[in-house]
C-alpha cells in the first residue's frame, strides 16, 4: 500500500499530465479555428455533360492576388459534375478581401496523349462570402481554331483607369492566357504623374507555346488589378476578353 506522500506525489503527475494533454488538443483546436479563418474557398463546379471525351482537365484560378493550378484525370468513376476546391489566404502584403472582389476561374479539356486543349470554360465571379464558400459553375465549352502566323509572342496590354483613385501608390498587376499568369508590382502613382491623363498602362508578353498548346485566336485572357489602395469599390478587379491579334497588342481595361 502506498504510503500517504506517494499518493500526493502520484496524484500531482497524473494531474499535471492531464492538464498538459487538455491544453494541448485546446491548441490544436484554436489553432486549426485560427487557420480556417484566415482563408476562404473558390469551389468551381464543372459540368461534364457539356464537354465532348473529356479526358483530362487543367483548371486555373485566381482570387486576392493569388493564383492557384490542379490536373484532373477524367474516368468513368466520375459523376455528371466535378467539384474543384481552391483555398486562397484572405490576406496578403497585397490586399484583403472582402465582399465584391472578383476572382476568375478557366477550367481546359486536354487531350490525354497529347496534354493539349481541345476546349475550354472560364467564368468570372463576385466574392460573395469572405469567409468560407463561394461557388462557380462553369458549363459553356468553345473550341478555338488552329492557326499558324508567324510570330512566337502575344502581347497584352492591360490599361487601368485611376481617375477616382489618383492617390495611389502602388497595385499589382496580373495576365492570364491559356493557363499561363504573369503579375507584376506597378508603381502606379508614379506612373500617373508621367501620364497626360488618368490611366496608365501594363504591357505583358506571352510565349505562344504554352502547356497545353499554341495560343490561338479566340483564346480567352484576363486582367486583374489588385490593392487595398484600390478599396472602394473592390481590392480586387478582373475583366476577360478574346485573343484577336497576334501582330499587335490585345488591350484590355482591367478595371
Amino acid at each position: 500500500m502506498q504510503s500517504k506522500e506517494n499518493r500526493s506525489v502520484s496524484f500531482f503527475l497524473f494531474t499535471s499530465i492531464a492538464s498538459m494533454l487538455i491544453l494541448s488538443l485546446l491548441t490544436i483546436v484554436v489553432s486549426n479555428e485560427v487557420n480556417a479563418a484566415d482563408t476562404f474557398t473558390i469551389e468551381a463546379k464543372i459540368d461534364l455533360t457539356k464537354i465532348v471525351n473529356p479526358e483530362k482537365l487543367k483548371v486555373v484560378a485566381f482570387a486576392n492576388d493569388e493564383t492557384k493550378t490542379t490536373n484532373i484525370d477524367i474516368d468513368e468513376k466520375n459523376s455528371k459534375v466535378v467539384t474543384v476546391p481552391f483555398s486562397f489566404n484572405k490576406k496578403n502584403d497585397v490586399v484583403t478581401v472582402g465582399v465584391n472582389d472578383e476572382y476568375f476561374v478557366c477550367a481546359y479539356n486536354l487531350e490525354s496523349k497529347t496534354g493539349f486543349m481541345k476546349s475550354f470554360a472560364c467564368h468570372e465571379g463576385d466574392i460573395a462570402n469572405p469567409d468560407g464558400i463561394n461557388t462557380i459553375g462553369l458549363d459553356s465549352f468553345q473550341t478555338v481554331g488552329t492557326e499558324e502566323p508567324n510570330t512566337k509572342n502575344v502581347k497584352i496590354d492591360i490599361l487601368i483607369p485611376l481617375y477616382d483613385k489618383k492617390g495611389v501608390k502602388e497595385i499589382k498587376v496580373l495576365a492570364m492566357e491559356k493557363g499561363e499568369f504573369i503579375s507584376k508590382a506597378i508603381e502606379a502613382g508614379k506612373l500617373l504623374e508621367k501620364s497626360k491623363g488618368d490611366t496608365i498602362k501594363a504591357s505583358f508578353t506571352f510565349d505562344r507555346k504554352t502547356g497545353i498548346g499554341e495560343t490561338q485566336m479566340g483564346d480567352m485572357y484576363f486582367a486583374c488589378v489588385s490593392s487595398n489602395e484600390l478599396n472602394p469599390p473592390e481590392g480586387t478587379e478582373c475583366e476577360h476578353r478574346h485573343i484577336k491579334s497576334f501582330e499587335t497588342p490585345n488591350s484590355i481595361f482591367a478595371r
